[in-house]
């Protein structure tokens, strides 16, 4: 029953979660397991899964419960198991006793696959009604056009996906026309002229109602006895969901959820770019990374949401500090990273770490109280102080643990902890 089941498992590694995964392989061949959540987005955007299991432990970019929404509003994922080394995480399956914990993940993925799918049943025919052609009860799109893209002849589904009536489409309608893209429309005909086919192109057409629709077409041309063109016939799959979802994987593969900020996957990819352009230059490039001091104080006395609530607030007093063409992402738990491109001297990176830092000596107002935070930054530039992403970011890291070493609300740049010197903004 389980052999075919497609499984994700994102679990951090731990005795109890590795045990775990290897049992359910040895059940379930279609398992993969991914110990980070954005892995595990990667995954969901190359492969179809029919149910997850998420650790309530997982300590990453996203908040578990959600990261177990974004799996739910995955079309094909029936259902979302979440585990727990503790046996107080609420609505999760307790890893204490093993034996028992894969006892009832085993059950509860049987009984998945025991729940029939709306898809799998055949539509019933009211007595008396003749059964409907196979043209019309296929599950996909099916046409017949004329060189120019008139429609001589589609079945329901495809009226239905276009949102028009098959009588008034025919001949009147014209299914190229409702290509969004004049480019897409262009490279339909040049394949067909030049291949003497189509297969499976994507593209958007625009409906009836205005609204846009994403398919995958296929089409080939038919001629008569003499080799003259008489149409093209052709295959429409509606792929708009799994489209979306596409979108909404990648965007969450590189933002960080709570802040709208990006996430340290996307600030990576950037820096190394600006890098890498920035050796064509006079200029230099600098990496600021940004600690909220005594940040574990306001999770204690507020809890998570009002430590989550600072985050947010941090996040937007240190962009509105730079400039269009600089970019700020979150890096960590309470930290964050702001990559400075067009650098002249030194000064100038000082001179954005200091209004970040004054921006700080606001008060933050949270649950009726007035907060008194700093920040402390670490900073260093590129190439000065190396010419690699890592390399850079690592300079800058050690600057910060100076800084908050020495006196916390302040920002160090990495050559001066070799020199003795450092920034003061109080």
């Amino acid at each position: 029953m389980l052999a075919s089941l497609r499984l994700i498992v994102m679990v951090e590694s731990t005795d109890a979660t590795d045990d775990l995964a290897s049992r359910l392989k040895e059940r379930i061949p279609h398992l993969v397991r991914v110990d980070s959540m954005v892995d595990g987005l990667a995954f969901l955007k190359r492969q179809r899964f029919d149910a997850a299991i998420l650790s309530a432990d997982m300590v990453d970019f996203y908040p578990t419960r959600t990261m177990e929404k974004i799996l739910k509003e995955v079309g094909s994922i029936r259902a979302v198991l979440l585990v727990s080394s503790d046996s107080a995480a609420e609505g999760a399956i307790s890893l204490e006793d093993r034996q028992s914990a894969f006892s009832r993940i085993l059950r509860k993925l049987e009984s998945i696959r025991e729940e029939p799918l709306a898809s799998d049943h055949g539509q019933e025919t009211s007595p008396g009604a003749h059964p409907e052609s196979l043209f019309d009860s296929v599950p996909v799109g099916l046409f017949r056009i004329d060189k120019e893209g008139g429609l001589i002849e589609l079945n329901k589904t495809m009226a239905s996906m276009l949102g028009i009536s098959r009588q008034a489409a025919v001949p009147s309608g014209n299914l190229l026309s409702c290509f969004t893209d004049p480019d897409a429309r262009k490279t339909w005909m040049q394949s067909m002229e030049k291949e003497h086919a189509v297969r499976s192109m994507v593209c958007e057409l625009s409906r009836a109602d205005g609204k846009s629709l994403w398919i995958r077409t296929s089409a080939r041309p038919v001629y008569d006895a003499q080799g003259n063109l008489l149409w093209h016939d052709g295959s429409v799959e509606d792929i708009t969901v799994q489209k979306r979802l596409e979108e909404r994987l990648s965007f969450l593969a590189t933002q960080d959820i709570l802040t709208g900020l990006p996430n340290r996957n996307f600030f990576q990819d950037q820096a190394k770019l600006t890098l890498s352009q920035a050796c064509y230059s006079d200029d230099s490039v600098a990496i600021l990374i940004i600690d909220i001091d005594r940040f574990a104080m306001v999770n204690e006395e507020f809890g998570i949401k009002g430590g989550d609530k600072i985050l947010q607030m941090s996040a937007l007093r240190i962009k509105e500090q730079l400039r269009k063409s600089d970019l700020v992402a979150r890096l960590d738990r309470d930290r964050f990273i702001v990559l400075l491109n067009g650098i002249h001297t030194k000064k100038d990176a000082f001179t954005v770490a200091r209004k970040i830092c004054l921006a700080f000596t606001t008060p933050f107002a949270l649950s009726g109280s007035s907060l008194l935070l700093s920040a402390s930054i670490g900073i260093a530039l590129s190439p000065e102080h190396g010419d690699e992403v890592n390399t850079v970011i690592k300079r800058a890291e050690m600057a910060l643990y100076v800084a908050k070493e020495r006196d916390r609300g302040r920002a160090v740049i990495y050559s001066d902890i070799l020199h003795g010197g450092g920034g003061d903004f109080s």
